[in-house]
């Protein structure tokens, strides 16, 4: 199987070098390249790729930072670090990172971390999507997938709300969201709503045959007719 691979780098010129050194090896797939570490985060929780190329220096927050976000996740990438800089060595590796590479890279060097690459994916279970990146007033937040109430469009954007509040969720659409969550009892309940089964408290009739679905948080959600049914068949499970 291929080593699906995302690279981080805010330098074009330093994200394609990367991705040429790549190429000589069959085995990599590069399947993203990110310039800022708030897309990265969000596309290596939906897309989880076994390994993940970062710059030190970046926008918004550094390599390190992300780095160390990411290892509250389940089954976290094999992470390597990429820098013109050799003074964060140590950090680097305080956040388990497998490797640490210096500009210029030098072949030889380059095969090695492949080498201990390929180690430690060995064996790496493939995973779903367990945690997503929310924004909030304080700053960007991970949020547990089982801590999700629902997601709703406003104003034309996604909004994630949880028992801590609400977050704008980007990078995603309620189809998108809802494929990836099936498994995780996401329900959409409404063409503006996706809802988490395990926080529905009842369901009240409402009107002309229609019903609403009030959350464990007390909100009421409208529930489509044309969903009625699939929505008792999936609460009967």
């Amino acid at each position: 199987m291929a080593v699906r691979t995302i690279i981080v780098d805010d330098e074009q010129p330093a994200r394609e070098e990367l991705r040429f050194l790549l190429s000589r090896y069959p085995d990599f797939e590069v399947i993203d390249m990110c310039d800022n570490a708030y897309e990265a985060l969000s596309k290596i929780l939906s897309e989880d790729p076994d390994v993940v190329f970062f710059d030190i220096e970046m926008p918004e927050f550094s390599g390190i930072q992300l780095a160390d976000a990411l290892r509250g996740t389940k089954d976290p990438p094999v992470i390597v670090f990429v820098t013109a800089y050799s003074e964060y060595a140590v950090k680097a590796f305080e956040v388990d990172a497998v490797d640490y590479l210096v500009k210029p890279i030098s072949e030889e060097r380059f095969n090695k971390t492949i080498a201990r690459i390929r180690f430690r994916v060995r064996g790496r279970k493939g995973g779903k999507l367990d945690m997503i990146l929310g924004e909030g007033r304080d700053g960007i937040v991970l949020l547990k997938i089982e801590e999700i109430i629902c997601f709703c469009i406003e104003n034309r954007k996604i909004t994630i709300e949880t028992p801590r509040g609400k977050f704008s969720c980007k990078n995603y659409t309620l189809k998108t969201l809802e494929a990836k969550l099936r498994d995780k009892h996401f329900f959409r309940a409404h063409k503006d709503y996706l809802i988490n089964l395990r926080h529905v408290r009842k369901l009240i009739p409402w009107f002309k045959g229609r019903y609403v679905i009030q959350m464990d948080n007390g909100e009421k959600l409208p529930l489509s007719p044309h969903r009625q049914k699939a929505f008792r068949d999936m609460i009967s499970l």
